[in-house]
């Protein structure tokens, strides 16, 4: 990498927001402005269920104030918080048709002066806290737009989320059916059609232009709703999305069995990291810590077995490498899934196992190895890597429905009807977006190919899918998948960009995004720009031009290449 001066730093960074800037002036936003009607007189509305289109109770604002513009300060963790405008918040709650049923708790902000638009934003992990609310992400930060850049509410857009029906660290909600529906994404339906009705009436006039957006969770839940609601957006974007989710759980709870016996510690993790590295990092003509022609890297963990299979210093143990190829490679049960869904694709090799950001560390294998047997209750274990925690939930609290039920070597046939039912609910891989298409709604969808915690071939596979079910055309109107190299889970890395600009210019001004679009890696903590390189068109990646700035997206080119067979699956 090259070494720059302060000063060129800070070229850089005006330049890159300048550039910014310019995009967003040229979509431009619905004029004139709409000023706000109503705001505390909306205190106690009452929406009725016959006014939402699922099976609801009525629904009810709690909460209806103004809230003063919020400075520019530093959060809690550590990472800069912009300035929020002063808006009107409502609060409040869906009722559900069983009593059992817990509320779904909703929040939305409505900006004094607002542009006509409204963003719709997902939630992360297991849910169960309420998106949007006053001061988190500057009520509703558009992922995975730069730190930098403005709110979509001091823009002037009205944001609105919810907490999917439960509480986060509950896990009683899922043996009641209403509330594991609204878990699985009937809450985002409701809560839209609850939004609307609260829109009309603090301004008088419904959106003209509705969007979603979400990353992780809620990229999945972006592309719920694009599947099965699409009629109700005109763009959204999915960043990172765990869409096949009853796969990805069942697989993470299989890798977590195999790790039980072959724990990557740290040192393993360091081992396997340099090795890939090695074997893969210069293929994109730089040297630079990225593989970016993702699911192009071949290496063989069995250069890395200790000679007599065993433990030992500087080699993994065959348990070790098992465990590894269960993370790796595709996976499969004979049950089949929703929307003819028949594996989990593996998540492939990154070479950032060892990131900076705790990729293997926090998400895949954890800084203890799993228990077993493990013990009754929620099934969380402290130290456990986060989505093998997600997967003991999955297999425990929604397939058995047992807070005692033993997660290792769980096998998927003897549930074959429960994973059947659960999996039409949650997963986000039907290929139809013809709902969406109607309505010309826009679909982008954003992918870092070092993301540990939700699988690359996962999400190229599904667009895939949309191609061969749409045709490439028709699919190519509708969706957009971008791979950013280099990027981690949750924004980290090599992974900010303005798609927002992109998909409002797709959806009002009918100007598609371009086949490669920068990227950033820009600090949260001091707005430092550190580094850019360019996200490209699935199924192209990023090539280092062989000159020029080893830090400046000009000096890459996305480059075609044909789109790669994934592995046979294992079955179990």
């Amino acid at each position: 990498m090259t070494t720059r001066s302060n000063n060129d730093w800070c070229a850089l960074a005006i330049t890159a927001a300048v550039s910014l800037a310019s995009v967003t002036t040229a979509v431009g936003q619905p004029a004139p402005s709409i000023e706000i009607r109503q705001c505390e007189e909306l205190l106690n509305t009452e929406i009725a269920a016959s006014e939402i289109d699922l099976p609801s109770g009525n629904a009810f604002v709690t909460v209806a104030e103004r809230r003063d513009a919020l400075d520019r300060h530093v959060a809690d963790n550590g990472e800069i918080v912009l300035q929020t405008p002063a808006h009107c918040r409502l609060a409040g709650e869906i009722h559900p048709v069983d009593p059992d049923a817990p509320n779904i708790l909703f929040n939305v902000n409505l900006p004094l002066q607002w542009n006509g638009r409204a963003m719709h934003s997902g939630g992360g992990g297991l849910g169960g806290t309420v998106n949007t609310s006053p001061g988190e992400k500057g009520s509703g930060r558009f992922d995975p737009q730069p730190v930098t850049d403005e709110y979509p509410l001091t823009r002037g857009y009205v944001t609105f989320g919810s907490d999917e029906g439960h509480r986060r660290g509950d896990v009683s909600f899922i043996y009641n059916d209403e509330a594991l529906r609204n878990w699985a994404g009937a809450a985002l339906k409701k809560t839209h059609d609850v939004a609307v009705r609260l829109i009309d009436a603090a301004y008088g006039q419904s959106p003209d232009y509705m969007y979603f957006n979400g990353e992780s969770a809620g990229g999945k839940e972006a592309l719920y709703m694009a599947q099965r609601h699409g009629e109700d957006y005109d763009g959204i974007m999915a960043v990172s999305p765990v869409l096949s989710w009853t796969y990805i759980h069942l697989a993470d709870n299989n890798i977590r069995s195999r790790l039980v016996d072959g724990w990557l510690d740290a040192a393993a993790i360091e081992l396997i990291a340099d090795s890939v590295r090695e074997a893969c990092d210069a293929d994109d003509g730089l040297v630079d810590g990225v593989i970016a022609r993702y699911m192009e890297c071949r290496h063989d963990p069995k250069t890395l077995m200790c000679a007599d299979g065993g433990p030992g210093g500087g080699c993994l143990s065959n348990a070790q490498i098992r465990a590894l190829n269960a993370i790796r490679e595709p996976w499969a049960t004979s049950v089949p899934h929703a929307f003819g869904i028949d594996r989990f694709p593996g998540f492939g090799i990154t070479g950032d196992e060892d990131g900076e950001e705790n990729q293997y560390f926090f998400y895949m294998v954890g800084t203890e190895p799993p228990v077993h047997p493990l013990p009754a209750g929620r099934g969380f274990q402290q130290g456990l890597g986060a989505i093998l925690n997600f997967g003991v939930v999955w297999v425990r609290h929604v397939m058995a429905q047992n807070e005692t039920f033993e997660p290792y070597d769980f096998y998927p046939p003897a549930y074959a009807e429960r994973i059947q039912y659960v999996s039409a609910l949650f997963d986000s891989t039907d290929p139809d977006l013809s709902a969406l298409a109607d309505r010309d709604g826009k679909l982008m969808v954003l992918h870092h190919s070092a993301d540990n915690a939700v699988s690359t071939p996962m999400v190229a596979e599904y667009y895939r899918s949309v191609a061969e079910t749409m045709g490439q055309a028709a699919a190519e109107n509708v969706i957009r998948l971008f791979i950013g190299p280099g990027g981690a889970h949750n924004g980290t890395g090599i992974a900010q960009a303005d798609t927002l600009s992109l998909l409002i210019d797709w959806v009002e001004n009918d100007a598609p995004p371009p086949d490669e679009i920068p990227i950033f890696d820009i600090d949260p903590a001091t707005h430092e720009l550190r580094r850019g390189m360019v996200a490209c068109a699935y199924p192209s990646y990023a090539q280092y031009v062989g000159h020029g700035d080893h830090d400046a997206p000009e000096s890459f080119r996305c480059e075609p290449r044909a789109d790669p067979l994934t592995h046979r699956a294992t079955t179990h």
